[in-house]
């Protein structure tokens, strides 16, 4: 689930921004309607937009609310991103 890779990541994992936008691809094959809406602010290439609609996510899915200061804590999408 997407919600792993953004706790993954605030436990410490190292974090890829390509990696990460290929899995939440990857789920957006079986759940467009989750996915889809991070995939379409990631290819934006706009940083509050993608934090938007990561806590966007958490909130419709009844995770706690406090994962979207942490999301908002970090950078998602470095300066040199490009989506492939």
């Amino acid at each position: 689930m997407i919600i792993d890779l953004i706790l993954d990541r605030k436990a410490g994992d190292p974090y890829d921004p390509q990696l990460f936008a290929d899995e939440v691809r990857d789920y957006a094959e079986v759940f467009p309607e989750v996915a889809s809406p991070i995939i379409e602010a990631i290819g934006t290439q706009c940083e509050q937009r993608v934090k938007h609609e990561l806590c966007a996510y958490v909130l419709e899915n009844d995770y706690a609310p406090e994962i979207c200061d942490y999301i908002n804590s970090v950078t998602w999408l470095p300066d040199w991103w490009e989506m492939n």
